[in-house]
């Protein structure tokens, strides 16, 4: 990761995502949320008792992988699907008891993880830190 002794910046932020994608799997699958769940759980947090095919479109899933993984957090007791009885190709879904408790736990989780990227910065810093990811994030469109 070294150029001539200095650190090459793409590969750091590569580095950076790897590992924060490790964290955030690893410390939400300490909770019991299968890595496939997460964006259910925070699509049906924002708006419980959406019909799975705009739960697909919400998070960008397949609708056959939104069906399965449904399939599989119903059996977990995470969900729970109802058809909708005026149009019975329709499947609405909601959280359950504890899939309420599991999404408010996995934003929790992922928000001290994302708190943790500017742990130790002071104000200055932590304010020149993003303002140079957004200008690298820029820079790239």
């Amino acid at each position: 990761m070294k150029n001539e002794g200095k650190s090459i910046a793409a590969e750091l932020i590569k580095a950076i995502g790897d590992l924060y994608v490790l964290k955030i799997k690893k410390d939400t699958e300490a909770l019991g949320v299968k890595n496939a769940y997460r964006p259910l759980l925070a699509a049906l947090k924002e708006q419980d008792g959406g019909d799975q095919l705009s739960l697909a479109g919400r998070t960008n899933i397949k609708a056959p992988t939104v069906s399965i993984t449904l399939r599989k957090m119903e059996k977990d007791g995470i969900v729970d699907r109802a058809v909708d009885e005026s149009d019975l190709r329709r499947t609405h879904v909601f959280l359950t008891e504890k899939g309420r408790k599991l999404a408010l736990d996995t934003e929790k989780c992922i928000a001290d993880v994302n708190a943790s990227f500017t742990a130790g910065m002071n104000k200055e810093q932590k304010a020149f830190f993003i303002s140079s990811l957004e200008k690298i994030k820029e820079s790239l469109k």
